[in-house]
């Protein structure tokens, strides 16, 4: 008897924590790449410029069930390391319910300006800024569900006179789900 008054007591406190329903929930997105060679993404431009991709990887979720998702957030961190050259990087997320969805146009989640890369090894974080860089919000029904597939683009442009060659390798993702529903 005493334990299920605990439970119930703790249960109580989470749901009081929660207020109208609200839940945030952080997704180490790192975690589940790490050491799987889909947290390096190469890149070598003769001239021009040149799209590349990580394969598209499966992302387990908690599930929402029937709540709303009201936004969700990302903060990355990429090191840049260029081994010839110089140019531009640009990232951009892909986010599907499925691994082929992921290669079409409408499942961008996020877009990643741009950024200088010179010879040396450069960071690129998402955003720019010290905040978080808020997803389409087309993708904000996928976090209902038990998982998503997530797969990073790159647009490396050179713009120098040599091969723009080297990494990219992603060295921190986190996404934070923000849900405004009944959950409990």
């Amino acid at each position: 008897m005493r334990a299920k008054w605990l439970r119930a007591a703790c249960l109580s406190v989470v749901v009081a924590a929660c207020g109208n329903g609200e839940a945030i929930f952080n997704i180490d997105v790192y975690s589940f790449i790490k050491g799987t060679a889909q947290d390096t993404i190469p890149y070598f431009v003769l001239s021009g410029s040149l799209d590349t991709s990580s394969a598209p990887q499966l992302i387990r979720l908690l599930g929402a069930g029937s709540s709303v998702v009201d936004s969700v957030l990302i903060a990355g961190t990429d090191t840049v390391q260029s081994q010839s050259g110089s140019g531009t990087i640009a990232f951009k997320l892909y986010l599907a319910a499925d691994s082929a969805g992921t290669r079409l146009p409408s499942a961008r989640a996020l877009s990643v300006p741009a950024g200088t890369v010179g010879s040396a090894a450069d960071t690129i974080s998402c955003p720019p800024r010290p905040a978080s860089c808020l997803l389409f919000s087309s993708a904000n029904p996928l976090f209902a569900k038990d998982s998503v597939w997530a797969r990073i683009a790159v647009t490396a442009s050179n713009t120098g006179a040599t091969p723009f060659a080297g990494k990219i390798v992603i060295t921190s993702l986190v996404l934070s789900v923000f849900i405004n529903d009944k959950i409990f």
